[in-house]
């Protein structure tokens, strides 16, 4: 009984989801095209990012989850970047669209490949999607993010490698910042917490929550002498950060 509220609220956030997607969606879609063919591609991805980005915000609005950020104004206008972040839930991609930068090429699951709506913005958005299980295909993907840094773009990552289940930094995965260290790519570290208390991991009920997220300024892997010195600070500047987040009221 004591779940009924969380779970109308679950049905409202889905009938949403799936209405500002495939309805509003397709018009942004649209719109982007339309772009694409007048002022060229930049432009419309420039456009569809900030629906992404207004896309991520609505969806704490609906949720009805208080959401504070800090330190927007430390995210670089223009690219190429690699933002990395702590991950608590499936809700810190929108988080970090809507507060951090909606411009981002995402590296999605190959089964969102087959979700009408989220296919489409990623493709247009110029991201990719991986099948973790096929070697020879992650080989390519690697290969279409470094083009996509080349070209100015952004993307994100989540060094921990998978979400964690009570909230705290768990240690990043070997070669995880692999890309970003050899290319030389700035790093938008960004701390967030909250997200865990709107969706527990293996459970589909949504609830309101407090989320916090900090950005932190960029780092420059040219001033490291390796990638595991590389990981060892960014790691700590999270860890410090979360904890930062956790202290404020």
């Amino acid at each position: 009984m004591n779940d009924i509220p969380f779970v109308l609220l679950t049905l409202w956030v889905f009938i949403a989801f799936v209405g500002y997607v495939l309805v509003y969606g397709s018009v942004v879609l649209f719109i982007g095209w339309i772009i694409e063919k007048i002022a060229g591609r930049e432009k419309a991805k420039r456009y569809i990012g900030k629906e992404v980005a207004r896309f991520g915000r609505n969806a704490f609005r609906a949720i009805g989850a208080k959401v504070r950020a800090y330190g927007r104004e430390k995210v670089p206008s223009k690219g190429p970047m690699v933002i990395i972040s702590n991950h608590q839930s499936a809700f810190d991609i929108p988080l970090v669209a809507g507060y951090v930068r909606g411009e981002i090429s995402f590296i999605a699951k190959v089964e969102v490949s087959k979700i009408p709506g989220l296919a489409q913005f990623v493709k247009r958005l110029d991201g990719v999607f991986i099948d973790r299980g096929n070697r020879l295909q992650t080989v390519g993907v690697i290969r279409n993010i470094m083009k996509i840094l080349k070209n100015g773009g952004t993307i994100m990552l989540f060094p921990e490698g998978t979400r964690s289940v009570d909230g705290e930094l768990q240690s990043f995965r070997k070669g995880s910042l692999a890309l970003p260290y050899r290319m030389k790519v700035p790093i938008v570290p960004v701390a967030l917490d909250g997200t865990k208390d709107i969706m527990v991991k293996g459970r589909l009920l949504v609830r309101p929550a407090k989320v916090r997220l900090k950005i932190l300024d960029p780092v420059d892997p040219k001033e490291f002498e390796s990638e595991e010195e590389l990981e060892k600070h960014l790691q700590a500047l999270i860890g410090k950060a979360l904890k930062e987040l956790r202290s404020m009221s």
